[in-house]
């Protein structure tokens, strides 16, 4: 039986997703981040950087969500979460993955998380400025990877679109706003395919998260 240790909308969101589209038996345990309960003990045990997501497989932990999101598109070759290993079209998927990882989520950070980026906290203000500006520029290259898609590889849904929507989601949360994040038409569109899915509407329920209107 897998486990996935996830937070609610955190990166996580998408395994989940992922376990829902793949249709495989598994469990969840919430470590809420905001009550920083990734930091206890107990889960440092399971994942030392104390991070989500984790996935228990047979007696062993995957971190990370490029490679859980990998595995469980693996197990299920038939439903082409992902494309077949080996093809360009798999190359191209991990490109996605791997931007969304390195790019995308670490733009974030200085915004949700400027005090741990500083010893001085009257720089938080201005990190989390400079960390805005850093998030619209990488969602404006998502946009444009994405293009006329409507996926992000192209016509069929794969994993790499619930490992999107959590950072189209993010874009929409405090301190976030009109004034100082711009539309991303493809992404929105992406986003509202995406969040059609029944496998996405059950994961997100099941971590008490309201579908958004968009």
């Amino acid at each position: 039986m897998l486990n996935l240790y996830y937070s609610p909308l955190a990166c996580s969101l998408s395994c989940h997703i992922a376990l829902e589209e793949a249709g495989i038996p598994y469990e969840t345990t919430e470590i809420n981040t905001k009550t920083q309960a990734n930091l206890a003990v107990s889960y440092r045990a399971i994942n030392p950087l104390g991070k989500v997501p984790a996935l228990a497989i047979e007696g062993r932990v995957l971190t990370e969500a490029a490679a859980i999101l990998s595995f469980i598109a693996d197990q299920v070759p038939d439903k082409a979460l992902l494309p077949a290993a080996g093809t360009a079209a798999r190359a191209q998927a991990h490109e996605w993955l791997n931007f969304l990882s390195s790019t995308v989520h670490i733009a974030f950070r200085p915004v949700f998380r400027p005090e741990r980026l500083v010893e001085d906290q009257g720089c938080i203000e201005g990190l989390r400025r400079v960390g805005i500006k850093a998030v619209a520029e990488a969602l404006r290259q998502a946009d444009a990877k994405v293009g006329k898609g409507p996926y992000a590889l192209g016509h069929a849904f794969s994993l790499c679109d619930g490992y999107l929507l959590v950072f189209y989601l993010w874009s929409k949360r405090d301190p976030f706003n009109s004034d100082n994040m711009p539309d991303f038409p493809a992404l929105r569109s992406n986003a509202k395919k995406v969040l059609a899915r029944s496998t996405v509407r059950r994961a997100m329920a099941a971590e008490g998260l309201q579908i958004p209107s968009l």
